[in-house]
């Protein structure tokens, strides 16, 4: 069988896939995805939840941060495969800096309801897939933040309120703090050329620490990952109300390689990265460019959202209403399947997670990894990552190679929690870029 062949049969599967599963959704049985348990984190469990996206107002790639007290919102939009409308709730959790709830009863993090509906929402207009869009705005007439620290927010179907349909962490920070720093390369020898270092001071001299070492907590992450982070760095020194974070070894990332990415705003001609489009009913299928491994290639300076991506139709007005949802078809090309673990498509297109919805597939017959995602027209980043069988690991070096140059954001956290405090505050955020200064 050919692979134009090939292609037609999987995306007439497909096709019946998603007839079944909008008669399914119709019926409000959808499928259930499991919260995990232990610390709380970033989820969609449910199958027709899509296209979740939590911000700060006015910055479509930023994260969920806000200064205490400040004049800012938040914005949560998200997308349920329905043609009607789902009396959707939300609670907000306040958590110590591992994620886990904090010992406080809701009046001493928040003034408010302990819950509260969803009450913005409108139907798709003109689009083959049909879905509801939703908008929550936080804080608002219901909700007021009192400290800062980690929060979690919670949506759950009026319905059933034992399992949240989404979670999503977001950082309320009372700037006391002053970060400094820098991304360069790696000074350890077993890490140069691959490696990047993140060298950052705190001073806190506007801010009464009793014992540092012991009372202050860091977090730093790449890209806004939390599966890499790093949660236990100790200062070099303290000093003059300053912490050092210039170390050699526990403060290195890998750097990782730029993003690839793909253009589907305009489904009428062949975006970046796309080979083909192709509509059978009922939906749209975009057929990308086969991509190559890139662990031995040179390092090529080529933009992109950092893992992130764009919602948009270049052809409408209102990209959250009339955005269609479209079939993207991967494939990589390799030598032969790899053993002892899966490749997935990763990013923000899945959440930054490994299901079995993003994972890829050998094919015998093309000696290609394929796989298929429903996504929303727009601009995307994707990584092929690879997670061996029984590990939690996501490396995403071993397809896509490691370089000192690439670009890449580094978020940094700064917890504080005195002798006889009860939660951890937030009492510093700063973003450091390893190329713009």
């Amino acid at each position: 069988m050919s692979r134009k062949n090939l292609l037609s049969l999987i995306k007439l599967k497909i096709n019946a896939f998603i007839l079944a599963f909008f008669i399914i959704a119709s019926t409000n049985n959808v499928t259930a995805v499991n919260a995990p348990s232990g610390p709380l984190k970033n989820g969609i469990f449910r199958e027709n939840i899509r296209s979740v996206q939590f911000v700060r107002e006015g910055w479509d790639f930023s994260q969920p941060v806000l200064d205490l007290g400040a004049d800012q919102r938040l914005l949560l939009k998200f997308d349920e495969f329905t043609e009607g409308v789902t009396n959707f709730v939300y609670t907000i959790t306040h958590c110590d800096a591992e994620w886990y709830p904090s010992r406080l009863v809701q009046s001493e993090y928040m003034e408010g309801f302990i819950e509260n509906p969803v009450t913005d929402y409108a139907a798709s207009v003109n689009t083959t897939t049909k879905y509801t869009n939703y908008l929550l705005s936080l804080p608002n007439e219901n909700v007021r933040f009192l400290i800062s620290g980690n929060y979690i927010l919670s949506v759950f179907d009026e319905a059933n309120r034992t399992t949240p349909v989404l979670t999503r962490r977001f950082y309320i920070v009372e700037s006391s703090t002053e970060i400094s720093g820098e991304v360069k390369k790696s000074t350890f020898e077993g890490y140069k050329g691959r490696d990047q270092e993140i060298d950052f001071t705190v001073d806190y001299s506007r801010f009464s620490i009793q014992d540092p070492r012991t009372e202050v907590r860091v977090v730093v992450m790449q890209n806004s990952r939390t599966d890499n982070c790093l949660t236990n760095l100790k200062p070099l020194f303290v000093r003059n109300n300053l912490l050092s974070y210039d170390l050699s070894r526990e403060n290195v990332f890998a750097g990782g390689n730029e993003f690839r990415n793909f253009d589907t705003k305009n489904i009428r001609m062949n975006g970046l990265g796309v080979a083909n489009i192709e509509f059978i009913n009922p939906t749209y299928h975009v057929e990308l460019r086969t991509d190559q491994i890139r662990p031995e290639r040179d390092y090529r300076n080529e933009s992109d959202l950092n893992g992130r991506y764009l919602i948009k139709n270049d052809r409408v007005t209102d990209s959250d209403l009339e955005a269609d949802y479209i079939f993207v078809h991967f494939s990589l090309q390799m030598p032969e399947p790899l053993l002892g673990g899966e490749i997935y498509v990763s990013g923000g297109l899945s959440d930054w997670q490994c299901q079995p919805a993003n994972k890829m597939k050998w094919n015998f017959e093309s000696k290609l990894y394929e796989a298929a995602l429903l996504v929303k027209q727009g601009f995307y980043d994707y990584q092929y990552v690879y997670v061996e069988n029984g590990s939690i690991k996501i490396d995403n070096t071993l397809l896509e190679g490691s370089y000192v140059e690439t670009e890449n954001d580094y978020q940094i956290f700064v917890y504080y929690r005195g002798f006889s405090s009860r939660y951890d505050r937030l009492i510093g955020y700063r973003t450091i870029n390893s190329v713009k200064r």
